[in-house]
């Protein structure tokens, strides 16, 4: 069974963009990982950590973090993370 990309539409930009699952999975772990704690206390969540829970590598993490920031405005981004945060409401 595959799983489908989602289309979705973004407000902020009127743009429809599809959005893979895993690329959802990455935000959600993103969202979910808290901050405090780990040996670098920079306000992001460690790649280590995230690859964990993701069954990757912190590189892949890393591709991840860096494909969002190519393929997406940070107002998309921001509406994928309200919707995430709704699902988990």
């Amino acid at each position: 069974m595959t799983k489908k990309k989602q289309k979705i539409y973004f407000k902020s930009t009127g743009r429809v963009r599809r959005v893979p699952p895993r690329m959802l999975e990455y935000l959600r772990n993103v969202i979910d990982t808290p901050t405090a704690g780990f040996y670098v206390d920079n306000g992001k969540a460690p790649d280590e950590i995230i690859g964990q829970k993701m069954c990757v590598c912190k590189e892949r993490v890393g591709q991840y973090r860096k494909t969002f920031a190519k393929r997406y405005f940070k107002e998309e981004v921001l509406e994928l993370c309200e919707e995430i945060m709704k699902e988990a409401a």
